[in-house]
């Protein structure tokens, strides 16, 4: 059985949604009236980020080159991925977002031991990106969802780390979930195991405190 730390990204790794921050600098304001379509709930996120980007014009270069140098990484996430490696952990990225944009900011950072698994995208005449499954289904809901099943399908205990609605599907599958904001309130007094957390020092001292306790209890049953 395999420990795995699923992590968010955009709102949990960064401070910042870097996906909107790519609309507001580089889309037509056309992007605007599909998120009035996703808050109305008439769009999935992934639909939603789909539509969206196919009103971005850059390149990736431009792209990449602005989003590493306009987020900033949530205070001790670099520490948490080494605590992790560390004690037996396996740190995963999953994200709605885009594949360019989580490369830039992790390789920036220097991060290169821990899989990414995000929106994979091409420019063909515009902009495109493709949500794929762990079994290569493409997919237009229920992205992080479906790694989340794929984990607890083949018995990995999870411990999921996000902060969004997006989340709290694949959150309820996970053995453990660290929460702020929509993620915290959707799940608080909901699933059985649920810390608060603002940095990743705090998700450190959780896992420093109480993982050798789940790991007994899940070698038991």
């Amino acid at each position: 059985m395999a420990r795995v730390l699923c992590l968010d990204f955009d709102d949990t790794i960064v401070m910042e949604n870097t996906a909107r921050l790519v609309f507001e600098r580089f889309a037509a304001p056309a992007w605007r009236d599909r998120e009035a379509d996703y808050r109305a709930g008439r769009l999935t996120v992934e639909q939603f980020n789909a539509a969206a980007l196919l009103t971005v014009s850059a390149t990736r270069d431009e792209l990449r080159a602005f989003c590493a140098d306009a987020v900033t990484l949530r205070p001790g996430f670099l520490e948490a991925l080494d605590w992790a490696l560390w004690n037996g952990w396996t740190p995963v990225v999953v994200s709605n977002g885009f594949d360019f944009y989580v490369d830039a900011v992790l390789d920036k950072a220097g991060v290169d031991r821990v899989a990414r698994h995000a929106g994979r995208t091409r420019f063909d005449y515009r902009w495109q990106v493709t949500y794929l499954s762990p079994r290569g289904i493409e997919l237009e809901a229920g992205y992080k969802l479906s790694y989340a099943a794929a984990f607890r399908g083949v018995g990995d205990f999870v411990a999921y780390v996000g902060d969004g609605a997006s989340d709290i599907e694949a959150a309820k599958l996970a053995r453990v979930v660290f929460a702020r904001d929509t993620l915290l309130r959707a799940l608080e007094g909901v699933h059985p195991r649920v810390y608060a957390f603002d940095t990743f020092h705090d998700v450190i001292a959780v896992l420093d405190r109480e993982s050798p306790a789940w790991a007994e209890g899940a070698a038991s049953s």
